[in-house]
């Protein structure tokens, strides 16, 4: 069963039917534009960017660590900058977002992983009677909370002026 289920979750890591990929989202985006706040919106590219990173990060932490402590919310998800500070910084965050997902697929691929066994670490926003979390539980969460973002990513690619 887990190898049909972890199948299933790497073919949903990977559809690119469903939802659009992350470099697709982050396509020729001038730096002009990673920092820009369209009217009406919280978010610019950047903070976007730098938050998903930060989250894939949390989410692979939480499976592999042990002795795992979330940062705090929201400040340790957030950047403080609306804009990357050089052109280094979106490059760095783009291909840590890339290998980060793609260190989330291969833990799912591993013969090893264990979907449903509870994960060791816990996180002070759990409430103390709730189950421990599994690679399973972070695995969909993952998928959900990049799937939310790269859709705003695409709504403010439109905002901008630019083609998703």
């Amino acid at each position: 069963m887990q190898t049909a289920l972890k199948r299933q979750l790497l073919a949903s890591w990977e559809d690119r039917q469903v939802h659009i990929g992350l470099d697709a989202a982050l396509a020729d985006v001038p730096a002009a534009l990673r920092g820009v706040r369209p009217p009406g919106q919280p978010f610019t590219l950047w903070r976007l960017l730098e938050h998903q990173r930060l989250c894939l990060q949390d989410f692979l932490d939480y499976c592999r660590r042990p002795d795992y402590l979330e940062p705090p919310f929201p400040d340790g998800y957030w950047p403080a900058e609306s804009a990357p500070p050089t052109e280094t910084a979106w490059q760095v965050s783009c291909a840590a977002c890339r290998r980060l997902l793609d260190e989330f697929a291969a833990l799912i691929r591993d013969p090893a992983t264990d979907l449903f066994a509870p994960l060791a670490a816990r996180s002070p926003s759990d409430p103390p009677n709730a189950p421990p979390r599994t690679v399973l539980r972070q695995a969909l969460a993952c998928l959900d909370h990049t799937a939310y973002h790269l859709g705003q990513m695409v709504l403010l690619r439109r905002l901008l002026g630019l083609q998703a």
